[in-house]
């Protein structure tokens, strides 16, 4: 898949990140199972992209034709949206928020962060607590794996010591096995797999037991909760093996169904159908709670620029003042030089009363600029040659 061409593992993030570093680049590298992104402050967005397709497998033509860039406020924007939810492939899932903290230790501790990017991300955070804590938009079941476990945890009854077997490993089996290890990270989890080393190398991914296919039965009958995720073309689990086990809960993932369900049985088995059921009506609810998440994300997103603006502000006055010094130190030492008995303690004087007059009338411009500041600041820049940097 091309999105796998652009993924990054935990050391090509280290080696962005240091790259970046080295040419004084503010930045942030996402790279999950569903995204990779770079977030940061640059003069274009062609220095991110170069960035991300020097050091993934991807091209430059792969990214142009299925990636996607944004700048200015619309990056902006798209944090803000990343950190509620609103842009996961399963809508309200927060599990980015933790990516995006972590993507900003990761930086903090190989690459290089500034004021700006601190800022950005605690204010997704802030936009993601907000919304958690004032709409419905992160409750109940969003996807089949998670929808499982709750099912699971409501027939355990939170009981203690319990056994889960997990039959099959693919893909739906590696997230489902991610999701029982965060929430039954006391109880015994087994995984089982017709082929044995891929049973392995995800067991050891996620330190739980592995048993061999031959031992699936034993397994079964030993445990309290069956997760079936093998999707083979007919059945893998039969009537004979369930019966055999006794009070069994059975969750099936599979497509098509991979439990044979008789009318014995049909109360301890929960299908994939049914708990799709339960992850629509989810994102029905969801989807209702959008608007709300929106008018969050703006509200923060104002609060965001107001400070940016008055950073950028801040930055900008002081890198005018510091020029004007600069003028008035060479100015005085070259009179001083030309001009006999030149009194330097007047010249001091003056010229920072001088300074001082015109640094405030620049404030008092830039405040009542109404949304033109910045065009202020970029004249007086290229007129003054002003060093702002972002720190």
């Amino acid at each position: 898949m091309t999105r796998g061409k652009f993924s990054l593992t935990r050391e090509a993030q280290i080696e962005v990140l240091q790259e970046a570093k080295q040419k004084e680049i503010p930045l942030l590298v996402i790279s999950t199972c569903n995204r990779t992104e770079l977030i940061g402050y640059v003069p274009s967005e062609e220095v991110l992209v170069d960035l991300l397709c020097s050091n993934a497998e991807g091209t430059k033509h792969d990214f142009r034709k299925y990636a996607f860039t944004h700048k200015g406020d619309d990056a902006i924007n798209h944090v803000l949206k990343l950190g509620t939810g609103l842009e996961s492939q399963i809508l309200g899932d927060f599990e980015i928020i933790g990516q995006l903290k972590g993507a900003f230790a990761l930086a903090k501790e190989f690459g290089y962060t500034n004021a700006n990017i601190e800022r950005l991300v605690n204010t997704a955070i802030q936009t993601s607590k907000a919304v958690k804590n004032n709409t419905a938009f992160s409750t109940n079941a969003a996807s089949t794996a998670y929808a499982a476990v709750q099912w699971i945890k409501d027939f355990l009854n939170d009981s203690q010591d319990v056994k889960i077997t997990l039959f099959g490993t693919g893909e739906i089996g590696k997230v489902t096995c991610a999701n029982l290890v965060k929430h039954f990270p006391n109880n015994s989890i087994t995984l089982v797999n017709r082929t044995q080393e891929k049973a392995d190398s995800l067991g050891e991914k996620f330190n739980v037991n592995v048993a061999p296919f031959s031992d699936l039965e034993k397994e079964v009958q030993t445990s309290n909760v069956l997760i079936v995720a093998t999707n083979a073309p007919k059945v893998t689990v039969t009537a004979d093996l369930i019966n055999a086990a006794g009070n069994l809960a059975i969750v099936d993932l599979s497509v098509p169904t991979n439990v044979e369900i008789t009318s014995e049985n049909r109360a301890c088995v929960v299908t994939l159908d049914e708990l799709t059921k339960v992850v629509d009506k989810t994102l029905e609810k969801r989807e209702q709670e959008i608007p709300k998440v929106k008018e969050i994300i703006a509200e923060n997103f104002i609060a965001f620029k107001e400070w940016l603006s008055h950073r950028t502000h801040t930055d900008a006055v002081k890198a005018f003042k510091d020029r004007l010094l600069k003028i008035k130190q060479e100015e005085i030492n070259f009179q001083s030089k030309k001009i006999a008995g030149l009194n330097e303690e007047h010249m001091e004087i003056v010229s920072e009363r001088i300074i001082q007059k015109m640094t405030k009338q620049f404030i008092t411009h830039l405040k009542t600029a109404n949304g033109n500041a910045g065009n202020s600041i970029k004249v007086m820049t290229e007129i003054f040659d002003l060093d702002i940097k972002q720190s």
